[in-house]
């Protein structure tokens, strides 16, 4: 898997590891796939596991025999239709399976969510001028010489995609990153064999990262995997759905330590693995795992940072910096108990505000929300927590708030995700190459502030980038002129 571009600190904090780690090239399985045909085939969901292995090792191993053992969504009644997903877009066909899931599994309705509409948002062919100029006239990735569809993404911009326009009535209301299984990876909590079986349980399925063409062969008429290198060596992302402790340790092309596997939910279509699915063992490391959720409790949503493109890290994290720490030293717990930083974003748009959409950049990141009145008035409403997972996260309000012109204060402990501005620079991966993008990030004076001291601070102002520690960390912010708007999403009922 190769590292994304969107975001580089000279420091390696937290949220270095969920772009590296989910910022994947295209997927090419040209050997399973037809590139040429069409990647909107969508197979009806599994009724149970039984479809799928009903012809296969029945000799030697019989998956979900024991529940005391195993589980699966799909014999739970949470399956996700199979896609063929054809050249690339893996990241946002496995979100959407992990979309369709969870809301399943909490609402008992399988949702119409198609992976290319999200894909659509996040890339587009740039319109031209009468004089063959480009036009860029949303915030988003423009591209000139390859397909959306060839394109690897990641959780941040699936999220972006997704946070403040509706699709099919879907908003997403949390991107949560669970953890490190059998790996370690910096700014990311490592967690267990039950923590992750208690994830699926409790999310339905979740995205994986992984190499899919490494150590996958068929043994025993079971399409199986075990790859001991995973965390260098990821160019996909897929789903799992179930697992079942009893899977055989001699079921790979390279013998596991143990028995069990995680059954892999992927987006090659049926013709591909066992009828779509694929085992992978228990000892393979599993850098990142992340759950999506989505809601359609709000009738509409605004945003001024949608995609986050850098960080900004509170004066104490700077100071450590400075003081000579060495930035692979700083802790997940460093960044949670350091001071705060104090932002704000000023909207003009009526309605009642229902909740507030966030990003944390750690597990357990405390933040407190205040809705002002106009711009810097009297508290309306006040929010404070933390949340155990970090990613993007719907802070609900008691009670909805009748809004004309507000400002959103947030104050959260030591690093927050801003947009940026606009750039020639930004470079995506297809299966093949990498290649040029322009991605389009709009703010204006007035809008966005950065509290240093007790001055608020525009973030237009050519003086911030310097005052907040930039120069000296090499932060693409200083190339962008700008840190960009806040992500924070306002939500309305």
């Amino acid at each position: 898997m190769k590292s994304s571009t969107i975001r580089k600190i000279a420091c390696a904090l937290a949220l270095a590891n969920l772009i590296s780690v989910t910022a994947v090239t295209g997927c090419n399985n040209k050997a399973a796939i037809d590139p040429s045909g069409t990647p909107e085939v969508t197979e009806e969901p599994a009724k149970s596991v039984n479809g799928i292995f009903a012809t296969i090792g029945k000799d030697y191993y019989i998956p979900f025999q024991n529940p005391e053992h195993s589980y699966c969504t799909i014999n739970e009644g949470y399956a996700a239709p199979l896609r063929e997903q054809g050249i690339g877009g893996c990241y946002s066909y496995a979100a959407v399976t992990s979309m369709q899931s969870n809301y399943l599994m909490k609402n008992g309705e399988l949702i119409d969510i198609n992976p290319l509409d999200i894909i659509n948002r996040i890339y587009e062919a740039p319109e031209k001028d009468k004089n063959g100029q480009p036009q860029y006239p949303k915030e988003k990735f423009y591209l000139d010489t390859v397909s959306p569809l060839d394109l690897g993404g990641d959780a941040l911009r699936v999220t972006g995609a997704l946070c403040a326009d509706p699709l099919n009535g879907y908003l997403i209301s949390e991107t949560a990153v669970l953890g490190a299984y059998n790996a370690t990876v910096k700014g990311t909590p490592t967690i267990t064999i039950d923590d992750v079986k208690a994830a699926i349980k409790n999310h339905g399925a979740i995205c994986l990262g992984i190499n899919y063409k490494k150590d996958c062969k068929i043994v025993n008429g079971f399409y199986t995997q075990n790859h001991p290198d995973n965390v260098e060596d990821m160019d996909h992302i897929a789903t799992i759905v179930g697992w079942d402790d009893d899977f055989p340790a001699d079921c790979f092309t390279i013998p596991a330590s143990q028995n069990g596997a995680w059954l892999v939910q992927n987006s090659f279509g049926p013709f591909w693995g066992n009828a779509g699915y694929y085992w992978v063992s228990y000892d393979t490391p599993l850098p990142n795992l992340i759950s999506y959720s989505v809601t359609k409790e709000y009738s509409s949503a605004i945003s001024y940072g949608k995609f986050p493109a850098g960080t900004i890290i509170s004066t104490d994290v700077v100071a450590m910096l400075e003081g000579g720490k060495d930035p692979e030293t700083i802790t997940l717990e460093d960044i949670s108990d350091s001071n705060d930083l104090t932002i704000a974003t000023v909207f003009e748009k009526k309605g009642n505000v229902a909740a507030i959409g966030i990003w944390t950049t750690v597990p357990d990141q405390p933040y407190t929300i205040e809705i002002l009145d106009g711009e810097f008035g009297k508290v309306l409403a006040s929010t404070s927590g933390t949340f155990d997972t970090w990613g993007y996260h719907t802070v609900k309000l008691d009670t909805p708030v009748s809004v004309k012109k507000f400002t959103v204060v947030l104050k959260i402990a030591g690093e927050y995700f801003f947009e940026g501005g606009p750039s020639d620079s930004i470079r995506v991966s297809s299966a093949i190459r990498k290649t040029t993008a322009h991605y389009e990030a709009k703010t204006k004076p007035g809008r966005s502030f950065v509290k240093i001291g007790e001055e608020w601070v525009d973030v237009t102002d050519p003086t911030l980038i310097s005052r907040l520690g930039k120069d000296e960390m090499g932060d693409k912010f200083k190339a962008a002129g700008t840190i960009g708007d806040p992500c924070i999403t306002v939500l309305y009922k």
